[in-house]
C-alpha cells in the first residue's frame, strides 16, 4: 500500500514538472510575446533558413544585404506600418540607387534615402532592372515568412510590378563564329597560359552547360569515374562550395573534347584539394577572379554586353535543344527543375551512360586545333 501512495504521488510531482515545463516552453497567450523590430525579424527570418538548411552562408548574405537595403529605405521599425504605396515608392527609388555601392567612398555611412540623394548627385552607375526585380522578389520572400509567422498581416511586394530587364542585360548565346572567336583568342594561340583556368574555363563551360562558379569551386573528389565514364559531381562537398538549388546537385559526364585534352590527368596532378586553386573565395564566389578575367577577354574580342561567360551555357541549352533531344534531359544535365513532382521528387537522375551520349553531341568543331594541355 506504501509502494502504491509513493507511485500516486511520483506521478503527481511528475505532472506537475511537466505542467511547469509546458508553460516555460510554450507561450499560453500571444498577448504576452514581445513585438519585435524589423531587423529583428530579418536576423530571425535568415536565421530560420540557415537552421533548416534552406539557404547556403552566400545566400543568407545576399538576403541579409537585400532586406536591409529595403528596411534602410522604408524608415520605420514596425513592418506593419508598410503598405503597398510604401513598397511602389521604394521600388521607383531603386532605379536611382548606385550599382556597387560599397566601391564609392561617398557613401561611406550613409544609409537610405540619403544613398540615392547623394546618388543623384553624383550620377553613378544605378542598378539594372534584373538587380531590382532580385531585390523585390527577395524582400517579398521575406514579407511572405514574416505574414505565415504572424508578425505582419500583408505581404505588399507580392507581385509587385517591376521593369523588364534592358536589351544589354540579357544574356544571350554565343554564334558558330563567336565561339570560334572565343577559342581562338591569344592564349589558345600562343599556349600560354598564366593560370590553369584560362585553358580549361572556356572548355569546361562550352562542353558541360555548368554554370561558372559550379566549376570554379570543383574540389579533385569531384572528378569521379562512374560506369566507367568520367564526370564531374556538382554539389555542396565543403561549407565553402555552393549550390543555386537543390536541382542543381548532379552529376555531369565529360565531354569527349574534354578528356582527350587530358583533363583527368591535370586533376590528377593537381598539388591542392581544388582544381583550381588559384582562383580564391571573394564575397562567396570562386568564379570573381575567373569572371573579371573572362570580362576582359570578351572586350578585347569585341563581344558586346549579353554575352559573357554565362553565354556558354545558353548555348549548351540551344544546342541541345535545336538536335531534339528532351527538354527533361537537358534539364538533367544543368541542374534546372522539372516542377514536376512527379519527376523532380521521385524521378532518379538519368545514368551517365545515357547523359555522355546527349553531351557528345554538343560540336567540338570550334576546338579542333588546341592541343591537349600540357602540365
Amino acid at each position: 500500500m506504501i509502494k502504491y501512495f509513493i507511485s500516486i504521488f511520483s506521478l503527481i510531482i511528475s505532472w506537475i514538472f511537466l505542467q511547469n515545463d509546458h508553460k516555460k516552453l510554450i507561450p499560453r497567450s500571444k498577448k504576452n510575446k514581445r513585438k519585435k523590430n524589423c531587423y529583428q525579424l530579418r536576423d530571425e527570418f535568415i536565421k530560420s533558413k540557415i537552421c533548416f538548411g534552406k539557404i547556403t552562408k552566400k545566400t543568407a548574405d545576399d538576403y541579409y544585404y537585400i532586406i536591409t537595403l529595403i528596411l534602410d529605405l522604408f524608415g520605420h521599425p514596425d513592418l506593419n506600418e508598410m503598405d503597398r504605396e510604401n513598397a511602389e515608392i521604394i521600388r521607383n527609388a531603386l532605379r536611382q540607387y548606385p550599382k556597387n555601392k560599397s566601391k564609392y567612398k561617398e557613401f561611406n555611412s550613409l544609409v537610405g534615402f540619403d544613398v540615392i540623394y547623394k546618388n543623384i548627385e553624383l550620377k553613378k552607375e544605378t542598378l539594372s532592372p534584373r538587380s531590382i526585380r532580385k531585390i523585390i522578389n527577395a524582400f517579398s520572400g521575406f514579407s511572405e515568412w514574416c505574414v505565415s509567422h504572424e508578425h505582419i498581416n500583408k505581404n505588399y511586394f507580392y507581385k509587385l510590378q517591376t521593369l523588364p530587364p534592358r536589351h544589354d542585360d540579357v544574356r544571350y548565346e554565343f554564334s558558330d563564329e563567336q565561339l570560334s572567336l572565343i577559342f581562338k583568342m591569344e592564349q589558345y594561340i600562343k599556349e600560354e597560359f598564366k593560370h590553369p583556368y584560362y585553358y580549361w574555363l572556356p572548355l569546361l563551360l562550352r562542353f558541360t552547360g555548368a554554370r561558372l562558379n559550379e566549376l570554379c569551386q570543383l574540389l579533385k573528389g569531384d572528378i569521379v569515374l562512374k560506369d566507367g565514364i568520367y564526370c564531374i559531381e556538382i554539389r555542396e562537398q565543403l561549407q565553402e562550395q555552393s549550390v543555386k538549388n537543390k536541382s542543381s546537385t548532379r552529376t555531369v559526364p565529360l565531354h569527349k573534347a574534354i578528356i582527350e585534352r587530358g583533363f583527368i590527368n591535370f586533376v590528377e596532378q593537381c598539388n591542392s584539394d581544388r582544381v583550381f586553386p588559384e582562383l580564391p573565395l571573394v564575397r562567396g564566389y570562386y568564379s570573381h577572379n575567373a569572371s573579371k578575367w573572362f570580362s576582359r577577354r570578351r572586350e578585347k574580342l569585341g563581344l558586346s554586353k549579353g554575352l559573357d561567360a554565362h553565354s556558354f551555357r545558353h548555348s549548351f541549352v540551344n544546342e541541345l535543344k535545336q538536335k531534339g533531344i528532351k527538354i527533361e534531359i537537358i534539364k538533367c544535365i544543368v541542374g534546372h527543375s522539372n516542377n514536376c513532382i512527379t519527376l523532380d521528387i521521385y524521378g532518379k537522375q538519368y545514368p551517365p551512360k545515357t547523359l555522355i551520349k546527349v553531351i557528345n553531341n554538343i560540336s567540338d568543331s570550334h576546338v579542333k586545333h588546341i592541343k591537349p594541355y600540357n602540365i
